[in-house]
């Protein structure tokens, strides 16, 4: 406590002020937790001061609060391409980030508790730079940051607001920003160094060396390339909810299985599932093997029932089988995107919506996938399938405008359905006005990226369509 008062004080973070009836005063805290390594073994105890930011009141202490991160789909294409070329990738944390921030508005707190000045009890903290707890006080780092960055030369990317990149004649390099986890890969590893010494001249960075553990997630060297791990927050889930010791299965969901929000008593501890399917969404980062299972458990959070609670146990059973998995990042130079599509027609038993799905890789790198419940009812299976398409295909064309910046020529974007050459070509029938402008849309932005020879797309028998992974429940054996 003692050495984060210390470093509020030194950073300028307030000024003691007479407290006034016309100040919206908000309260703090002390909030403490435990840092560890990625291997679970304690880093250290920390200790940091909170503002009571749901004090607050919007127009008087704060206005914008909305602040960005990088994408996961960001982090694992830039991985790819600086694996598969062997740049240095590394690793830094900034201390005390959110003091860094601005603010814009007058914010009038409370003194820290245990350490009000002996002379001034009854004076307020006037804050001259954001706190922990603040509704602004992300959007106020970031922008900080970001403004020191395109001071340094770096340019802000245009398809992802975190991921910052600098080009000159003798390396490239990229930043990718989340809150104060930042990751920077270059093609000169000196250059990170240098970067690291500007840094430091208005923030305390802590270079933390090679990525190794990232958001809860670890990067581990192998022969192919590099793994991406979450094992030890799966272990960590497993003890929690007291499956560790539970017998494995070989499938995330059983292919007879048809959830329904009517069938089954309803199931009394309504937060343990929420908290375990909320956990296991966590686990969307490296594992798109359980997102059909996961996003299916997930339409029942309101008003889960026993068999709910059953089959989410049953995924906690498979995760304890794949312990191991994770998503391979391969050491390759291949510059070909390729996007499977797919859509399950009225798999919903409680509304007959369907599930729409896409997984699109680089090269042989799994980089982006998505499993949704589409908003509206598709009339027809070639309705929920066009639906599908035009997500896969606003996908693809993101991830070529991101690949651009970046630099990296693709040679082609390729696009896989099994209905896909019929999608294109006939309109659907008995359409409302709406169905047919979604569906002239979709084809118009296809066929225009065919006939500029930018876009393949080919027929795939439904035995070869990935994506039917992520859209309905699969048998152990074709799941394996």
């Amino acid at each position: 406590m003692n050495l984060e008062f210390d470093a509020l004080l030194k950073n300028h973070t307030w000024n003691l002020v007479p407290s006034s009836p016309s100040q919206n005063l908000i309260g703090c805290k002390w909030v403490f937790r435990v840092k560890r390594h990625a291997d679970g073994s304690i880093e250290r105890f920390k200790a940091q001061l909170v503002a009571k930011g749901f004090h607050q009141q919007p127009g008087i202490d704060y206005g914008e609060t909305y602040s960005l991160v990088i994408k996961p789909t960001t982090v694992r294409a830039i991985l790819s391409i600086a694996i598969s070329v062997g740049w240095s990738i590394r690793q830094i944390d900034i201390q005390n980030a959110f003091l860094h921030g601005h603010l814009s508005k007058d914010v009038f707190m409370a003194q820290p508790p245990g350490f009000q000045h002996p002379s001034y009890p009854t004076h307020v903290c006037k804050l001259n730079k954001a706190i922990y707890g603040l509704k602004q006080a992300p959007r106020a780092w970031f922008s900080r940051l970001s403004s020191r960055l395109l001071q340094l030369g770096f340019h802000g990317s245009l398809s992802d607001t975190s991921l910052f990149i600098y080009k000159s004649k003798s390396f490239t390099m990229f930043i990718l920003i989340y809150v104060d986890d930042i990751i920077i890969t270059c093609s000169n590893p000196v250059e990170i160094d240098e970067l690291l010494i500007l840094l430091r001249s208005d923030f305390a960075v802590k270079d933390l060396g090679k990525l190794n553990y990232y958001l809860g997630v670890e990067v581990i060297p192998n022969a192919h390339g590099t793994l991406l791990s979450q094992q030890r927050y799966i272990v960590d889930l497993l003890k929690r909810t007291k499956i560790l010791e539970a017998k494995p299965v070989s499938s995330p969901m059983a292919s007879t299985t048809s959830l329904t929000a009517h069938e089954g008593e309803y199931f009394l501890d309504v937060t343990l599932f929420r908290c375990t399917v909320g956990a296991l969404q966590y686990l969307f980062l490296t594992r798109p093997d359980i997102a059909f299972a996961v996003n299916k458990l997930s339409q029942f959070m309101h008003k889960p029932t026993a068999l709910h609670w059953q089959s989410a146990k049953r995924l906690l059973r498979y995760l304890k089988q794949t312990l191991t998995f994770g998503l391979q990042i391969y050491r390759t130079s291949c510059n070909t995107l390729q996007a499977f599509s797919d859509a399950d027609w009225a798999g919903s038993r409680d509304d007959h919506r369907s599930t729409g799905s896409f997984c699109i890789f680089l090269g042989n790198n799994l980089i982006s996938w998505s499993c949704r419940k589409q908003a509206t009812v598709a009339r027809s299976s070639t309705k929920a399938e066009y639906k599908a398409l035009a997500n896969a295909a606003a996908e693809l064309k993101w991830l070529q405008s991101l690949f651009g910046e970046l630099g990296l020529a693709l040679s082609t974007l390729q696009l896989f359905g099994v209905t896909i050459l019929v999608l294109l070509t006939s309109p659907p029938t008995q359409s409302s006005m709406l169905e047919l402008n979604m569906w002239k849309l979709t084809s118009t932005f296809v066929r225009d990226m065919v006939a500029k020879k930018t876009l393949n797309v080919r027929f795939i028998c439904s035995k070869d369509q990935l994506a039917d992974l992520l859209t309905k429940p699969i048998s152990s054996s074709r799941f394996a």
